[in-house]
């Protein structure tokens, strides 16, 4: 091989990767903004569950640093806990609003189709929650 071919092939070389890296960090920010809508979807389940199950009000405070749930003690549930919000997997959670509660029958009170929506750089989900208490995404 003469140094002519070698700088050609590298040349090419580096023009694919050019190519490709933009391509390969939408796939990578997919893969997130994916992987946090099913965290998100589980945890509004799970509170609606809980809801359910205790036959009580859940709250749901939902933010970028944290996911909090608070079943209401004055029904005889005193349960709570927490997950870590959206921005532990580097997403950005917009229409997270004031606290939604789910009534004991799983029905989300005071809430009329929140739209939630979770992007990392140009990909966008939305997550709808109906007050029915149906989750759609």
């Amino acid at each position: 091989m003469t140094l002519l071919e070698l700088l050609l092939a590298i040349t090419v070389l580096g023009l694919l990767v050019l190519v490709a890296v933009p391509g390969l960090a939408a796939l990578h920010d997919g893969a997130r903004v994916r992987a946090e809508t099913l965290r998100l979807v589980a945890a509004l389940d799970q509170a609606r569950g809980a809801a359910i199950r205790f036959g009580s009000t859940v709250r749901v405070v939902l933010g970028d640093s944290s996911y909090q749930f608070t079943a209401d003690p004055t029904e005889g549930a005193s349960e709570s806990w927490r997950l870590p919000g959206s921005i532990s997997s580097d997403v950005q959670l917009a229409g997270a609003g004031a606290p939604i509660l789910f009534g004991a029958a799983g029905l989300a009170v005071g809430v009329s189709n929140r739209t939630f929506t979770l992007t990392r750089g140009r990909i966008t989900r939305r997550i709808v929650l109906s007050r029915l208490g149906r989750i759609t995404w």
